[in-house]
């Protein structure tokens, strides 16, 4: 499965950490942090083709 993260803080605190390490270990992850990327068409995009996406 493919899952998208997109965070909403630049420091993502231990509980994120460890889901996303967890999810990693079974799944390919990808992580989008929407203050450091304002390429909203490269996100749109992102989210269309992966499985699953949580925000945080």
């Amino acid at each position: 499965m493919n899952i998208l993260y997109i965070l909403r803080q630049k420091n993502p605190d231990d509980t994120v950490k460890k889901i996303i390490e967890v999810h990693k270990k079974t799944n390919k992850v990808t992580i989008v942090n929407i203050n450091e990327n304002k390429n909203y068409g490269e996100i749109v995009d992102l989210i269309a083709s992966n499985d699953r996406v949580i925000s945080w």
